[in-house]
């Protein structure tokens, strides 16, 4: 098969495997370590990475999921089978949905390759619709440090944005297997139907239909999860009087930000804008559902106006402004410049300046030494020309005597 039919095929079959977004790979920016967590975490991962941020096969992938989970930067595109395997128990008939691990004994809902394959995003979107409970009673026996690490950091990340209250009365830990035991709801054959007939309506399919993953959005494209989270919290927050409060990671940027641009230019994902507003102040918006809490921002930025990212409650993941402040603009090129500059100059037109400066001077000492060097030659020639008129005079011959000459009349 042609690698142009493989593409063909792969379209028109629904790709079941991820896909990475390279641009947006933790180990394409400068000043970071290597990150090599998708490859080490997938069961296959020397046959199908050849790099971390490149893949020589997905052949032998499964489609497990690991890979979109423990990516610290969401660069790992999930496929439309596993968003639609992770979100669809949110329109289930039961209010409590059972997710267990392949080696699980009990009968669940939701089974994956590792209860951490599934995303925290696509937990608290599942969270949010239905009470669940994780079947953790493999867990003590299974020897993958690496999935368990994973998974602790997932519920520690759920802890902190759904709050302690929310995950403790929306999650049930089962370790043992007598733990939360399962129940399935009985449908009477008319609700059966019912249920039937309306899937196609109100029921995964339209939910699905509505992510970005399944669409041409190119910009909405990598954050399937965090895009269906915000739209559920979207809901909730018009749905009810008080609104819950969600804790979400954001970069903290103090008063040393000038608005250089250059943390929006390294947010791959886009959830970093600055605004120009009508009264001559900038802000800094921030839209959460993009930001994959990276920190590509904090280490792109030079005058240290971002302090890392620090957990914010909010009521919704749509944009947010973190910052205002009015910019200083440089008097040559116009840019940003920090407030404290004093020559009124951002530092390329400082450097030119300078430049400038610097061949001003050396095209003067040049002129002068070209001068110097005129003077000396008109000197040298003159006190050539005196020498060669001396030589010439010293060279002559003398002049012969002049013959007396007689007075009229005088006898020779």
């Amino acid at each position: 098969m042609s690698i142009f039919t493989k593409v063909a095929m792969n379209v028109l079959l629904n790709n079941s495997h991820p896909e990475i977004e390279r641009k947006q790979c933790w180990n394409l920016h400068p000043h970071r370590e290597q990150c090599t967590d998708c490859k080490d975490i997938c069961p296959y991962g020397e046959d199908i990475f050849s790099r971390p941020n490149l893949v020589k096969d997905w052949d032998p992938c499964t489609d497990c999921g690991l890979c979109v989970s423990v990516c610290r930067a969401r660069c790992i595109i999930p496929s439309t089978e596993q968003v639609q395997r992770d979100l669809a128990p949110a329109t289930s008939d039961n209010d409590t949905v059972w997710i267990g691990c392949e080696k699980s004994t009990r009968h669940n809902d939701l089974v994956r390759a590792c209860v951490g394959a599934l995303s925290w995003e696509a937990l608290a979107y599942l969270a949010l619709n239905k009470k669940l409970v994780l079947d953790l009673t493999p867990c003590g026996e299974c020897e993958n440090d690496l999935c368990a690490q994973m998974l602790r950091n997932n519920l520690t990340r759920l802890v902190e944005f759904l709050g302690e209250p929310l995950f403790n009365a929306r999650f049930t830990l089962a370790y043992q297997p007598e733990d939360a035991p399962y129940e399935a709801k009985e449908l009477s054959r008319r609700e059966m139907f019912t249920h039937m007939s309306d899937s196609s309506k109100n029921g995964t399919k339209q939910l699905l239909r509505r992510l970005p993953v399944l669409q041409d959005d190119e910009e909405n494209r990598i954050q399937p999860f965090r895009y269906a989270l915000s739209e559920r919290v979207k809901q909730l927050k018009t749905a009810t009087e008080t609104p819950f409060h969600y804790g979400v990671y954001l970069p903290a940027f103090t008063s040393k930000c000038f608005g250089c641009g250059r943390c929006e230019k390294n947010c791959k994902a886009g959830a970093i804008r600055l605004e120009d507003l009508p009264d001559g102040q900038t802000r800094v918006v921030i839209t959460p559902w993009k930001c994959s809490e990276c920190g590509m921002c904090v280490s792109s930025c030079n005058h240290k106006a971002i302090d890392g990212m620090k957990l914010r409650s909010l009521t919704s993941l749509g944009p947010v402004s973190v910052l205002r402040f009015k910019k200083n603009l440089c008097k040559d090129c116009g840019k940003p410049i920090p407030p404290e500059t004093t020559d009124g100059v951002c530092a390329t037109c400082r450097v030119k300046l300078r430049t400038k400066q610097r061949q001003a001077a050396a095209a003067e000492r040049a002129r002068a030494r070209a001068a110097e060097r005129a003077a000396q030659k008109a000197v040298q020639k003159a006190a050539a020309e005196a020498a060669e008129a001396a030589e010439t005079a010293a060279s002559a011959p003398a002049p012969a005597p002049a013959e007396p000459v007689s007075a009229p009349g005088t006898p020779h």
